[in-house]
């Protein structure tokens, strides 16, 4: 299988300090993962180290601004796994797509965070996706499901464990989100998936052996498709 694992900002940090065991765990998997011959990407998000620069921003900086300095963020927490797995990935994270292409080409895995303003991690993950002629994108988050609504908000959310695209898109339209809190999904990243095809697997990733379970071909999480 070729996937992109998309890993969430969420699931990096405690009460501020970095869960190195975590990433180790999650690193673990993915070389398990690379020695069963599965190609993998990772992308990872900005959680708390994005938001946290983004509400220390001053009062004028725009939602581009804003977005700049959330895209810095989730380099830097991209960097926490190459250097756990500098022997496969590219030695930086890529800017651009033309980046992302080149190392692909170079035979390295790739390990992105954000590229510009504007566009999630997320959809950096569709994009990773398509670069590398990958089916499945793995969206490693701290919930064990996607909800019919979220579950922080309501009470009566329902976990799915099948979804289609367009029962996705309505879930993240009633959502909506700002700089630095593309937290469940966008409809850039929504859009990506259906025009190239890609599997959505929701899967709680603070257990990386989850991860590996499913795709090895147990049920885990939520699947999300045509």
């Amino acid at each position: 299988m070729d996937l992109v694992i998309k890993y969430g900002g969420s699931l990096l940090f405690e009460d501020g300090n970095i869960r190195t065991s975590r990433i180790d765990a999650m690193c673990d998997a993915v070389r398990t993962l690379a020695g069963e011959g599965h190609a993998v990407g990772i992308v990872v998000g900005g959680g708390a180290t994005a938001r946290s620069y983004i509400r220390g921003l001053a009062p004028d900086y725009g939602q581009a601004d804003k977005d700049f300095v959330a895209v810095m963020a989730t380099r830097m927490n991209a960097m926490l796994f190459i250097s756990r797995l500098s022997d496969l990935a590219a030695p930086y994270p890529p800017q651009t797509y033309d980046e992302m292409v080149r190392q692909l080409r170079e035979g390295r895995m790739v390990v992105a965070g954000g590229m510009q303003p504007g566009q999630s991690t997320n959809a950096v993950a569709t994009l990773l996706c398509e670069a590398m002629g990958a089916d499945h994108l793995v969206n490693a988050t701290d919930v064990d499901y996607l909800y019919d609504k979220d579950p922080s908000r309501y009470d009566d959310a329902r976990p799915l464990e099948d979804a289609t695209y367009a029962e996705l898109r309505e879930i993240v339209s009633a959502s909506g989100a700002g700089a630095g809190q593309y937290e469940l999904f966008d409809t850039v990243a929504v859009n990506n998936l259906v025009r190239s095809h890609i599997r959505l697997h929701f899967v709680n990733g603070s257990d990386p052996e989850r991860i590996v379970r499913l795709v090895r071909g147990e049920r885990v999480g939520t699947t999300v498709h045509e």
